[in-house]
């Protein structure tokens, strides 16, 4: 009996102990084609973390109360306060809601913890992954500009705009490039990530559906959908839709 009650004593300073510790977990969403990503430190009731959208890098600090965040969006390098945020912990979840001003509505995003298992490899085409089985279209074959935008109203030292421009090049020969940049600045800051590759390979159609094979890939991978407006190109996959300028 003595025994069996020091086994039982001993989990449970066991357990204490192990919600005790500092942990880190990183969780990822997508947005209009934009990833966030957030490294989370919990220690206690204090948060501290890194939230990286494109190739621009912020800081994040606050408390958690319960499953209920609190904190601010900061610049890493000044230790500034630009943007302020709130958020919950839902399981593997993490909401988070921004706010640029009183005027403007949250942006709201919704985070999967991305850490807590390995991430199944994707399953192979249906359908034939040789090249022949799709051709080239030539009605978007050139360079392609997205960009996605978050103004504020901003004022001394505030936030006033953060900014992701991915290019999208599709050359005549069905070679592909895909690259990103961040640009995110206001009052008295401002931070810039350099040019970051996000894929090279090759291109082709197959009916209105894109796909593309990566450099060292044995096979083609469905990318998503597409179409010409105008002189827009609007492409349509789980993450969301895109819209495509020359």
């Amino acid at each position: 009996m003595t025994r069996r009650f020091m086994l039982m004593v001993a989990a449970l300073l066991w357990s204490v102990l192990a919600v005790a510790q500092p942990r880190t977990s990183t969780y990822e969403g997508t947005e209009r084609g934009v990833t966030t990503r957030i490294a989370l430190r919990v220690d206690g009731s204090r948060v501290e973390g890194a939230m990286q959208e494109g190739t621009l890098a912020l800081g994040l600090r606050g408390t958690l109360a319960g499953q209920q965040l609190t904190g601010v969006i900061v610049d890493p390098a000044s230790g500034r306060e630009l943007l302020p945020l709130t958020g919950e912990l839902r399981g593997d979840t993490l909401v988070i809601s921004v706010q640029p001003d009183a005027s403007s509505p949250p942006r709201r995003l919704s985070l999967r913890r991305v850490d807590a298992a390995p991430v199944a490899a994707p399953s192979a085409p249906s359908t034939s992954a040789g090249a022949s089985a799709g051709s080239l279209d030539a009605a978007i074959v050139g360079r392609w500009r997205n960009e996605s935008q978050i103004n504020s109203a901003g004022g001394a030292g505030g936030f006033a705009s953060f900014s992701t421009v991915r290019v999208l090049e599709l050359a005549a020969d069905g070679r592909a490039r895909q690259s990103v940049r961040s640009v995110g600045g206001g009052g008295n800051w401002s931070s810039q990530g350099g040019e970051t590759v996000e894929f090279v390979g090759r291109w082709q159609v197959r009916g209105a559906e894109l796909w593309v094979q990566a450099e060292g890939a044995p096979a083609f991978v469905r990318a998503g959908t597409y179409r010409r407006v105008g002189e827009r190109l609007v492409t349509e996959n789980a993450q969301g839709r895109q819209i495509w300028e020359r």
